[in-house]
Formats: structure tokens, sequence, C-alpha cells
């Protein structure tokens, strides 16, 4: 597909409801797709990757509303009902077939069956996302029996993308971590989230791993992160010396690391955030706008060519 043609995409959304958020008095907790199509359509956006929301309704919500505690309910297969309900909302509401469904899973819970689940709906996916850190369920269970999960990418081509940290306590999704279970699988496409929270060291080596690709979902919020020192981004002295009061200037510096496999991805509705402890809320369009301050070349590969290898496993030309 010629550079021109290929279809602005943005990378990493989702589309859902999560009841352990919204009783936590936690934002956002919800996301539909007609709204996430419009806001898309407003920003010239074509396609987009989305997948449910990270809380599944296997875990109890009132359990983590009251007392932050991940709570199994019996017989509820990690996000089946969530994938699900993902598929059968576009059906009806993306007439234009401009979102593409990814299946969340748990990497470290009934494995066998949410793989079992994952295969009836094999007709429809077009990839796979976790967030560990979330669900207290170690990335590293896939380099070990859940494996399996990333075996059925293989063997159906789907790309995976992988929340990741670099938060000292999230013992989850590290993304060394991250890094490794992408090397022992060269057959997946990953695209490894947030801008690996501009750590240096992992985005050095995710630029030399062939399958590896990184997108910068909620990248503004990252910034300011950066910006004031948050121990959930990476030190001053480990991160791109740039100004993080500038996204567009940090895009440009991530991109230039990563040589063409960054990804553009806005994270929504997740581009704002608001819990116990901490506020930023931003507009799918602020995260947009970012994009109309880089240089063409830049937006280019972060939008058509770098999601176009990522997702199709094809050259841009």
């Amino acid at each position: 597909m010629p550079l021109d043609q290929a279809p602005t995409t943005d990378c990493h959304t989702h589309v859902g409801v999560d009841a352990s958020f919204y009783l936590a008095g936690w934002l956002p907790y919800a996301a539909n797709a007609h709204d996430l199509l419009v806001h898309m359509a407003d920003a010239g956006i074509d396609r987009a990757v989305c997948f449910p929301c990270p809380t599944p309704s296997a875990f109890d919500p009132w359990a983590f509303a009251e007392r932050r505690e991940l709570r199994r309910l019996p017989g509820k297969v990690p996000y089946a009902k969530e994938n699900s309900v993902l598929i059968s909302e576009l059906a009806k509401v993306d007439i234009e077939r401009q979102l593409l469904p990814f299946a969340m899973f748990d990497p470290g819970r009934d494995v066998e069956a949410q793989v079992k689940h994952l295969e009836t709906l094999t007709d429809d996916l077009k990839g796979l996302k976790s967030q560990p850190s979330l669900l207290h369920s170690p990335v590293r269970s896939l380099l070990g029996p859940s494996k399996v999960l990333l075996e059925f990418a293989a063997e159906h081509d789907l790309p995976v993308v992988l929340h990741t940290s670099i938060a000292p306590e999230d013992a989850w999704s590290q993304t060394f971590d991250c890094l490794e279970v992408a090397s022992v699988h060269p057959r997946v496409r990953f695209s490894l989230a947030h801008s690996l929270r501009f750590h240096l060291p992992s985005l050095h080596l995710a630029a030399q791993l062939e399958n590896v690709w990184v997108d910068c979902s909620a990248h503004i919020l990252h910034c300011e992160l950066a910006a004031a020192n948050s121990p959930v981004v990476a030190v001053a002295t480990e991160r791109p010396d740039v100004d993080y009061t500038n996204p567009a200037e940090v895009l440009t510096a991530v991109n230039d690391l990563l040589d063409g496999k960054y990804l553009w991805g806005s994270d929504s509705p997740y581009q704002s955030w608001s819990d116990d402890d901490f506020s930023s809320i931003h507009r799918y369009s602020d995260e947009a706008a970012v994009l109309g301050q880089i240089a063409d070349q830049v937006r280019d590969s972060m939008l058509r060519t770098g999601p176009h290898q990522w997702l199709s496993g094809l050259p841009a030309t």
C-alpha cells in the first residue's frame, strides 16, 4: 500500500464500561463506539484499534470500590463477556468498519478457558491486549504455560498490545519484562504502550527488536508526569533529554530513537485520568492537536506507515 494511501490510525483506544472504576469514583469509567467515531472524525483519524476497558466483570466491582481489592467471581472467565460485547457493539454501530476489535486477556488466570473463548471470536478479532498491572497478573506468565495465549496470537497473525510500567511498586508489567516476552515470541508483532514510560534503556532495546513497536498512548498526561518527575515515568537521567512541557518535541525525540516504530495512540478515553491520588483531564482533541505540531514525516510515520506495518506485518510500499 503506498504511504499516501495508508489510513491514519489511532493505535490505542478503549470501548466499554468499567464498573469497578465507576463505583470507586474514578474517571473515566466508560466509552462507547459512537462517541469514539465522532472524536476520530473531528480529528481526521480514519480507523482505530479498540479494546474493552481495563477491569473485567469477572472481578467483584464492589470489592474494588470499597476495599481496592481484586476478588474473582466464581465461574467467570476474565474478559469473556467484555470481548463478546465489544464485537457485538461494533457490528451495530461501526457501519464503515473503522474500529479494529482487540480482545483483552489476563496473562495469568484461567488461560485455557480464555484461549477457548478467544477461539470463538477469531473471525472478528484483529488483535489482543493485556493490562497486567491493574490485574496484578504478571506479564512474565507469558514466558511459561501462559505462552499459549501468544501462540494463539501467532497462529492467527494477531498483533498484541501490552501495557507497560516503570513504577518500582509495579511487579506485574515492567518494561524489561514486556520486552523479554516480546523477544522470546518473535512471530508476534507487539506494541508496547505508553512510550515505555520514556525509559531510555527500554526504548533502545525496543528499537533493536524487529517485532516490537511502541505507542505514545496518553502522551500529554505522561509528559506532565515527566515534567513533575513522577515515579510513574523514568527518572530524568534515564529518559530523553527534552522539554517535557512541549509534547510535540517529546514525540519527535522518541520517534527518532525508534526509527519509524513509534505509533500514535490516544488511549481514549484514558487520555484523562482521575483516581484517589491523581487527576489530569484531557480531551481526544488535545492529543490529536499535538500531531499538528510535528513534522509531516514524523506524523506520517506515527499515523500511517508504522501502524500499517505493525497491524499487517507488511511494508508500507
